[in-house]
């Protein structure tokens, strides 16, 4: 079965084919493949699936050794994380010994039963914007080191030495579990010190208010009030320092990056910060038609999904003997778009329909099914009711 490869991995794997060619070369190449295509279909690695396929490297499954939040410890360094994103934090200012004024960033970090935060310290320009990098986003920290934090767990760091990216890799990613699979409802707020997201309908509109702290500091919050189902379950929610959050009466809402406080009367309340943000879950599909998703999303999907995409390589085919029966033939497409790459899977005669698509098409994928097999890898199948459509540039 066809995999997704890590750029780096993937670069190295046709460099060694081609040894004639220079990195630099390859890296031109992928910029004149993403001008000519056109934005929308091709991440970097998309363009280099496109030109694996033109050079005639035949392309072999690599692996991943990147740890996890669980695996981090004070002292380590040179490390490297995948986890996704809870929480994007603005840029902040402290004073260095000599005087002068330095800036960081943070960011907070999950997986399935761990959050970490990562601090990014100005000595790595690039990497302090977080250029594209949003909640729930799947990302690999490189090069990062560890050390106590005030709390006196383990922080990861980010220098200049350092780098933080979005992953396209389905063979990691699909192991990364997403933000849906951890929201709890409001009757399921228990005595916790975090939640990472909590679902529920808007009840008040969002007030906000601003303060002077007792150092003479300027503070703001905004609070608001989310109910569940009949009215009968009902919390305050109260975000400190909002970048910029409103919630109005009746929107059906995610709210992320939480922790569970007590009010004055003993009440529980959710407490949130600058990083805390208001996801809208009950807007339909914009115009009524179809919804296309990005193939980054394709993570959350629970039926079937729609996608437009562009052929990364020939349908490759073959015979899968059956246990019980004649062999089938079975038909894997790479497919991908400016968020990542996946294959694209068809059995019996609708492996047909996919040969025939040639290498750098655009199509709309309509009606296909994410599939997730025994070993984590994520795949979509082409079944009786989906369709695919040419797209006219």
């Amino acid at each position: 079965m066809m995999r997704m490869y890590d750029f780096d991995s993937l670069l190295d794997e046709i460099l060694s084919h081609r040894p004639e060619l220079t990195r630099d070369q390859i890296m031109e190449q992928i910029q004149v493949k993403k001008r000519d295509v056109g934005a929308g279909f091709l991440t970097e690695q998309g363009a280099l699936f496109l030109i694996a396929g033109e050079l005639g490297v035949q392309l072999k499954h690599m692996t991943s050794t990147d740890l996890t939040l669980k695996d981090i410890y004070a002292g380590a360094n040179d490390i490297t994380i995948v986890a996704r994103v809870l929480g994007v934090y603005p840029i902040s200012e402290y004073k260095r010994k000599d005087g002068t004024v330095g800036r960081y960033r943070k960011l907070s970090l999950f997986d399935k039963s761990n959050v970490a935060r990562l601090t990014i310290w100005d000595d790595n320009q690039d990497a302090i914007k977080l250029e594209g990098i949003t909640v729930d986003a799947p990302v690999r920290v490189s090069n990062g080191y560890v050390r106590p934090g005030l709390d006196g767990k383990p922080s990861l760091n980010l220098g200049k030495r350092g780098k933080i990216e979005l992953l396209s890799d389905y063979t990691i990613v699909s192991r990364l579990t997403s933000l849906s699979k951890l929201v709890r409802k409001i009757g399921e707020v228990e005595e916790e010190l975090n939640m990472p997201a909590v679902e529920g309908t808007v009840s008040s509109a969002s007030r906000f208010s601003s303060f002077t702290r007792s150092d003479g500091s300027p503070g703001s919050l905004t609070q608001f009030e989310l109910t569940e189902g009949t009215g009968k379950n009902k919390i305050r929610v109260v975000v400190w320092n909002p970048v910029s959050i409103e919630a109005k009466v009746g929107q059906m809402v995610l709210v992320t990056n939480l922790r569970v406080r007590k009010s004055i009367n003993g009440d529980r309340e959710l407490h949130g910060d600058s990083a805390t943000v208001i996801l809208d879950t009950g807007a339909p599909p914009a115009g009524g038609g179809v919804k296309l998703v990005k193939v980054n999303r394709i993570k959350d999907a629970t039926g079937p999904v729609s996608l437009e995409v562009m052929a990364l390589s020939k349908a490759s085919t073959h015979e899968v003997p059956m246990r019980d029966g004649p062999s089938l033939k079975k038909a894997e497409l790479i497919i991908g778009d400016d968020t990542g790459e996946i294959t694209l899977v068809g059995w019996r005669n609708l492996a047909d329909r996919l040969v025939k698509i040639e290498v750098g098409e655009k199509l709309k994928v309509l009606d296909v099914v994410r599939q997730v097999s025994k070993m984590g890898m994520m795949t979509l199948e082409f079944g009786n009711d989906s369709k695919i459509e040419k797209v006219s540039d």
